[in-house]
């Protein structure tokens, strides 16, 4: 019996069971004591009535001395020196002092209870069916609505358990009932979408990682093989070799670090300056990078940023004759809320269409093939800065230079200071 009180629907259907008898107890008891206090009421009105007719037809000279009706009523004359004793239990009586000619007269009328009493016993048997049923009847339909509204939960429930490694097509019917379930539908096929989503990101991941792992691979095989004794006739065997077991590293670094940002591992913070950040690395590139802009003190761990930074002024570096570092604008952030700090890589390079800026970020892009595999790149680059970025809360952006090339910014949050970066005049 109790297990049939468990879970949402069990417990709707015991409150509408209890609420419901409490209410229809209170209700018939209300009812059956106005009922009973009504028809009292109304038999002490007939019986006053019949008392008239009595009075009525003694001052006439009739000398009638008594009536009696056909519905019980009986009204008797008695000198007012003689009167009868109480009626019993049972009886409603009426007593009427009256002075007839020159004597005093007491006019009782009687009638009994018995018809009354009968309806109320009647009256009660029914409510002590009537209220059972009507609180069960109550409480199976509260039990059935609630079963068809919460249908889509169970679905929900349904679709959650046969999610498995495979993934599922399928999604949660929404209804159209404007209220938490509906919410709760939608909210369910979202997050179903995000994980196809993920997933499919996740596939093309590993995809893209084979091949970008196998292919330095292959070739540091086959470079093993030319550096045997009796195949050794190139002296740059050992160079390419070394080269390409440093490539092989960079991207298992690479994977690693992404790796690490797609769990939201804790950063380490510190206030640091942006701009002493981008000329330290400016400096470890060649070709002599312009860092431009004002400084600014904001909060960031430091080793990620540095890589991202890194990855952005290298990107520029292989793709371009002239690269500069606009390294720290304070503006409002693409949101609005607060201020950020921007930091502008241009180059004079070939630049990136438009349509392809979006593209630009995602791992393993290859949007020009000789601009990514044949100059150096994994693909892998400027997504480890879109990582950074939002693991510290905010975001990069690609757009047209004022080099003519390409300008690859990234943003961080940050309260204002009052510093700008000058636009860029050569």
């Amino acid at each position: 019996m109790s297990s049939a009180f468990r879970g949402v629907r069990g417990r709707v259907t015991f409150s509408v069971l209890a609420i419901t008898a409490v209410f229809y107890s209170l209700l018939g008891t209300i009812g059956f004591a106005r009922i009973a206090s009504s028809g009292r009421e109304s038999i002490r009105e007939r019986t006053e009535q019949v008392l008239d007719d009595l009075e009525f037809a003694r001052r006439s000279g009739a000398g009638t001395l008594q009536l009696s009706t056909a519905d019980g009523v009986r009204a008797v004359a008695y000198a007012a020196d003689d009167p009868p004793a109480a009626a019993p239990a049972g009886i409603i009586e009426v007593r009427r002092a009256v002075t007839i000619g020159a004597s005093d007269e007491i006019l009782v009328g009687t009638s009994t209870q018995a018809p009354l009493t009968d309806s109320l016993r009647s009256l009660y048997r029914a409510l002590w069916i009537g209220i059972p049923v009507a609180s069960i009847t109550s409480a199976a339909l509260a039990g059935m609505a609630t079963r068809r509204a919460l249908a889509p939960v169970g679905d929900i429930t349904d679709l959650a358990a046969t999610i498995g490694a495979g993934g599922t097509g399928r999604r949660v019917p929404v209804p159209d009932t404007d209220d938490e379930i509906e919410r709760l539908a939608r909210t369910v096929n979202e997050m179903l979408d995000r994980i196809e989503a993920g997933r499919a990101l996740q596939r093309q991941f590993t995809s893209d990682a084979a091949h970008e792992l196998r292919t330095p691979l292959m070739a540091l095989q086959g470079e093993l093989e030319l550096a045997q004794p009796a195949r050794l006739q190139d002296p740059l065997v050992l160079e390419r070799v070394g080269r390409l077991a440093a490539r092989l590293g960079d991207r298992i670094d690479d994977l690693v670090l992404l790796s690490t940002l797609d769990e939201a591992r804790p950063l380490t913070l510190a206030p640091a300056s942006m701009k002493a950040l981008v000329v330290e690395e400016a400096a470890l590139l060649p070709g002599g990078i312009v860092v431009t802009g004002a400084d600014a003190t904001t909060t960031f761990d430091r080793e990620l940023v540095a890589r991202a930074v890194r990855n952005l002024l290298a990107n520029a570096r292989r793709h371009a004759s002239d690269v500069v570092a606009c390294a720290v604008e304070l503006v409002p952030d693409p949101s609005g809320s607060t201020s950020a700090v921007w930091l502008h890589v241009d180059d004079d390079g070939p630049g990136i269409e438009p349509d392809r800026y979006e593209l630009l970020f995602t791992r393993f892009a290859r949007l020009d093939e000789a601009r990514a595999a044949d100059r150096g790149g994994s693909g892998l680059g400027l997504a480890i800065v879109a990582s950074v970025a939002e693991a510290h809360g905010g975001g990069v952006r690609a757009s047209l230079g004022p080099l003519g090339g390409a300008r690859l910014s990234i943003w961080l949050p940050v309260a204002p200071t009052g510093a700008d970066c000058a636009t860029i005049d050569r």
